[in-house]
């Protein structure tokens, strides 16, 4: 437990974010979606606070559109909000489990203290993930297409 609780300090100081934060970027529990967000689907803005390997976190300033299957109760108990959002994943050959290659890409592109668009879904768990990049994220990510 001691060393769990120095490698949260550690994000703590090196990304610079909240408690629920870096204890999720350390490995322990994630920070939780909040109830008003489960089954969203759309498009969140907002500043980028940490980044992982398969994923980030996002402070959210506002969410710019929702789409028509989105089923959150209460979209905006998003904003001011940190929010961890994951790359998707795809069966890959042999049916075994992979992360989204232009996903992860665009991700690794990220940089702390940068503001974006994202367009994201919850539809399992306490979690968002990329739903889809926009074209300039492709670009950035090196997809040509």
């Amino acid at each position: 437990m001691k060393r769990f609780a120095v490698a949260a300090a550690v994000c703590a100081v090196v990304f610079g974010v909240s408690t629920a934060t870096h204890v999720a970027l350390a490995g322990g529990p994630k920070p939780k979606l909040p109830d008003g967000m489960k089954g969203f689907c759309g498009v969140l803005e907002g500043k980028v606070v940490g980044k992982f390997e398969h994923g980030f976190l996002l402070k959210v300033r506002r969410v710019v559109r929702l789409w028509k299957d989105n089923k959150a109760k209460n979209p905006r108990s998003a904003v001011g909000r940190t929010l961890l959002i994951n790359v998707q994943w795809e069966k890959g050959r042999g049916g075994k489990w992979r992360p989204v290659a232009a996903h992860v890409k665009f991700v690794r592109s990220l940089k702390k203290g940068e503001k974006i668009r994202i367009e994201v879904i919850n539809d399992e768990g306490e979690r968002l993930h990329i739903l889809e990049l926009s074209e300039e994220q492709l670009r950035r990510a090196g997809v040509r297409r």
